[in-house]
């Protein structure tokens, strides 16, 4: 190791056994399907922690990171394109699910605080390296990681979306990190009418089998159904939810999560409702229709302005509708958009959140842009003066970077 520039307290591998402890746990995370499905969470994960074990925490800094695994410029404005800090809070998200799942079968622990870009190595089991210093010489075997690699790759698969669900739920505590006093009456504002609801809150996430109109589900085979919108809740989608139940458990909020097809109207009278996704959740397209901005599945899959209704400014050029795996990849298109409405419903007499995207990309970035006060400020600027006590309605885009949701940009926003 070239530096001793490590965090007090934390264990610093100081032997070649110690080192490779961690790189074979690093391995078996980045072989997981938590981190296989990205290219820029695994290549920020690895970077960070190779830092960390040559000594070089003091590079681990936001315009570094940027520089070196995101390939931005030297001089690039970090407020402007905070890709670090989203990513930082990807990663910490899908390490916490990776250990929810794998935890009980690993030697040491990778951990990426919340404010820091440097990463904390643990040490489990009965026994620690103190008490039984040999214990970092014996390696994970090679076929166990393997193995564990070899699990996680079936268990998406085969996962169902009720799993899923539970998982989202799981690691969403991770999600959410309190805001400033400041910060946190924005959001307050922004959630209130659900939040100061005496009921708990009823998550509705999409699973419906939506088929596009020239597309028949006999057409799919066994493969599409695991990995097409047939039966199931997307990556993007669970991203959603475990954001959203984090957020409401930080906040103390009770909730109860449900796919959108074991729920009546009977279940949203009088309650705070929150509906994650729009394709495959029929209803938000449903409860939003009468809204100004509601979703067009039509033979163009968009947002519609109902005062300018023949515009297709929020849609898809590519026509995706006719592509059967639309809302798992929504097209080619380099954007999504997503539509964030917090109302009062007079059909379910309760306050209603809506976050669904046009496809997968925008639902999940809808739900970062929801919880997240700095984004939530940027209502300010254009907001009537009691807007917290007005429904609303925001209209999102999302860039498509490296096949991963970017960060939200709010395009417009209407209140009633």
């Amino acid at each position: 190791m070239t530096g001793s520039s490590h965090p007090p307290g934390q264990w610093v591998p100081a032997s070649e056994a110690e080192r490779t402890l961690v790189l074979n746990e690093l391995e078996s995370m980045l072989s997981s399907y938590h981190f296989q499905s990205s290219k820029r969470y695994p290549a920020m994960l690895k970077y960070i922690v190779d830092a960390t074990l040559d000594g070089r925490c003091h590079d681990l800094k936001e315009r570094t990171l940027g520089v070196e695994v995101f390939g931005r410029d030297p001089d690039y404005d970090t407020s402007a394109d905070p890709v670090v800090r989203l990513s930082a809070g990807e990663v910490r998200k899908r390490i916490a699910q990776y250990y929810h799942e794998n935890g009980s079968g690993s030697r040491v622990q990778i951990e990426l605080p919340l404010g820091s870009y440097v990463p904390e190595f643990l040490l489990r089991g009965p026994e620690t390296a103190e008490a039984r210093p040999e214990a970092v010489n014996e390696q994970l075997p090679s076929t166990g990681n393997q193995a564990r690699a070899g699990r996680n790759r079936l268990v998406i698969g085969i996962l169902s979306a009720t799993a899923l669900l539970a998982v989202a739920a799981a690691f969403g505590t991770y999600a959410y990190n309190k805001a400033s006093a400041s910060q946190a009456t924005v959001i307050d504002k922004f959630w209130g009418p659900l939040l100061h609801s005496p009921d708990s809150v009823l998550v509705v996430v999409g699973t419906s089998d939506f088929v596009p109109p020239n597309i028949k589900p006999i057409d799919a085979d066994k493969t599409d159904h695991l990995r097409g919108p047939y039966h199931h809740v997307s990556m993007s989608s669970a991203l959603a939810l475990a954001r959203v139940a984090g957020f409401l458990q930080a906040n103390g909020k009770a909730y109860v999560i449900k796919d959108d097809r074991e729920v009546s109207l009977t279940d949203f009278r009088s309650r705070p409702v929150i509906l994650i996704g729009a394709l495959s959740n029929s209803w938000t397209l449903r409860l939003t229709d009468p809204l100004r901005f509601r979703f067009d599945f039509g033979s163009l899959a968009r947002i519609q302005d109902r005062k300018n209704p023949n515009s297709n400014e929020w849609g898809d050029p590519n026509n995706a509708l006719s592509d059967p795996h639309y809302y798992e990849h929504p097209s080619s298109s380099n954007c999504d958009y997503a539509l964030i409405a917090r109302y009062h419903d007079t059909t379910t007499n309760g306050p209603v959140m809506v976050i669904a995207g046009i496809g997968a990309y925008g639902t999940e970035s809808a739900s970062e842009f929801a919880v997240s006060p700095q984004y939530i400020n940027q209502l300010l600027s254009k907001a009537p003066a009691d807007w917290e006590n007005k429904n609303l309605e925001i209209v999102i885009r999302t860039d498509k970077i490296n096949g991963e949701a970017g960060p939200p940009y709010l395009m417009s926003s209407t209140y009633w």
